[in-house]
């Protein structure tokens, strides 16, 4: 499904049943679409104007996340942990196409007026002047040089296109039936087709995780030092390497007084009331088309009762009505 059939299907009052794991990530047949219509919302510039210093400043945040994405997905959140994901990966791609707009329309040898003729669609003149001068501002442009810096710094880039780790490791971990390390998932997705690694840094890496899983196959399991983590050392702060976007170290790594979450059940009843909940949606709207079809079956009998009109009462009620859902 594309995110126009996607946005469609909402206009028809259906919605996408989205299915999230324990780190509080999208999987399954869902999560794709999900990924591309937040990035459709993130770059949509006439949603989320481009003449601010950074997301946490940009309005209107919480009313398209009611609009578009509550209206094509039905989930279950937890306590707001999910809204809160899915809106910084709004925020990546308002930043990221912000960044690749600004290259590919902006030329340093043209006048000011001539960068304004040529802005990008559907963004207003004012705000391409503001989003120009900020970015020739010259402490965004040290932070810009900076941020180039850092990811030449990356050296563990991995393919496998558009799908997330989250989806790699669930269908990986279906396939192998039983639960994928990210010490594995990180040897996956750093070869190619034909079983080359993509690099001979991650050649090394990925090595060295075989010979540790090798020497004590329990560092396949997500822990402080399983395979990935001793062969990468120590994790930064905030984030946990090979696990993708969302989770973070206090979340993952629970002290050992903490009961163990049984992910299974956990994915299995959140499944459960996602299709119980869809089903009450889908009976509430059939139920409200059969009493509009009986309630126009009614109102043709007394048209044909009284010679082809409304009885008044009733002509003027309807005409309320009509005002009413035109509004």
């Amino acid at each position: 499904m594309s995110v126009r059939e996607a946005m469609e299907r909402s206009l028809n009052g259906s919605k996408i049943i989205l299915r999230f794991n324990e780190e509080l990530q999208a999987v399954g047949d869902g999560a794709g679409l999900l990924s591309g219509i937040l990035g459709a919302l993130g770059s949509d510039y006439s949603k989320f104007p481009i003449c601010e210093k950074s997301w946490a400043k940009v309005r209107g945040k919480d009313r398209v996340y009611d609009d578009c994405i509550k209206e094509m997905f039905h989930f279950q959140d937890s306590s707001g942990i999910i809204k809160k994901k899915l809106l910084q990966q709004m925020g990546k791609s308002w930043k990221d196409t912000r960044g690749r707009l600004y290259n590919s329309h902006y030329n340093p040898l043209w006048t000011l007026e001539q960068n304004l003729e040529k802005r990008p669609k559907g963004i207003p003149r004012e705000h391409w002047k503001w989003f120009i001068d900020y970015r020739n501002d010259p402490a965004t442009k040290a932070k810009c040089k900076q941020n180039r810096l850092n990811r030449k710094k990356q050296l563990y880039k991995h393919i496998g296109g558009s799908k997330s780790l989250a989806r790699a490791r669930e269908e990986e971990s279906e396939k192998q039936g039983r639960k994928v390390g990210r010490g594995e998932i990180f040897i996956l997705k750093h070869k190619r087709s034909d079983g080359r690694y993509i690099h001979e840094e991650a050649r090394k890496i990925g090595e060295k995780i075989h010979e540790i899983e090798q020497l004590d196959e329990s560092t396949r399991l997500l822990s402080q030092n399983d395979s990935l983590a001793q062969a990468l050392g120590k994790e930064h702060p905030g984030r946990v390497r090979g696990m993708g976007h969302g989770p973070t170290p206090s979340q993952l790594f629970r002290p050992s007084s903490q009961p163990p979450v049984d992910r299974a059940q956990q994915e299995e009843t959140q499944r459960m009331l996602c299709e119980l909940q869809a089903e009450v949606t889908t009976a509430n709207l059939k139920r409200k088309a059969m009493k509009r079809q009986a309630i126009e079956s009614v109102l043709s009998y007394l048209v044909q009762q009284h010679c082809g009109e409304l009885p008044p009462d009733i002509a003027a009620r309807m005409n309320c009505l009509d005002g009413h859902g035109r509004k």
